[in-house]
């Protein structure tokens, strides 16, 4: 017998102040093969809402020189169960509130079933804090390169994909209801949309 579980995230497009093309990423330590993401993770239900999870993993991952997230504000929400699906245990993914005696049972996390994706202006500059990023630093998203198979891409848990809708969200077109419901069809159809840019 095998367990799924859908896992809430909550992430954060957090923009240079000076340059909305200009995102922060971390370059993960050992989650996502070492490759870039957004900062954020799993949202600790019920000690948590979508957006304290936000501010809690912004201080934990990029937080280390006091940098902080500014304007704050609920962009989208991903509801593809299948964009970034993981093994873990019963015991992480309930955080510890199973029995003892469960904690090990080995189950599928599908990770971003929802992920809440905020956007945000930062202050100070970003910096690792707790040794899950290598570093931080700002991507510029006019530079994205979608690949046509996820496992090529640079970015981690399809975060690519993430970050080309944002791209066409700044040159106008409007954030569609279905952009993050089916990110098989999403990675077919973006290399032309950017194109057009």
């Amino acid at each position: 017998m095998s367990f799924s579980f859908a896992v809430p995230t909550s992430s954060v497009i957090a923009l240079n102040p000076s340059n909305q093309f200009e995102v922060n990423v971390i370059e993960q330590t050992k989650k996502h093969n070492g490759r870039l993401t957004l900062v954020g993770g799993r949202v600790e239900l019920p000690r948590q809402t979508h957006l304290d999870c936000v501010f809690e993993e912004w201080d934990q991952e990029a937080g280390g020189m006091a940098a902080t997230l500014d304007n704050v504000s609920l962009w989208a929400i991903k509801t593809d169960p299948y964009s970034d699906v993981r093994a873990s245990t019963l015991g992480k993914l309930s955080h510890e509130t199973c029995l003892p005696e469960h904690r090990d049972i080995p189950v599928t996390g599908h990770y971003g079933a929802p992920d809440h994706l905020y956007l945000a202006t930062v202050s100070g500059i970003p910096h690792p804090k707790d040794g899950e990023a290598k570093r931080c630093f700002y991507f510029d998203v006019r530079n994205l390169n979608i690949t046509a198979d996820e496992k090529d891409s640079q970015f981690g848990a399809q975060q690519d994909l993430i970050l080309a809708v944002y791209r066409l969200f700044l040159a106008g077109r409007p954030v569609a209801v279905d952009d993050f419901v089916d990110f098989v069809s999403l990675r077919k159809k973006l290399p032309a949309l950017l194109a057009a840019l």
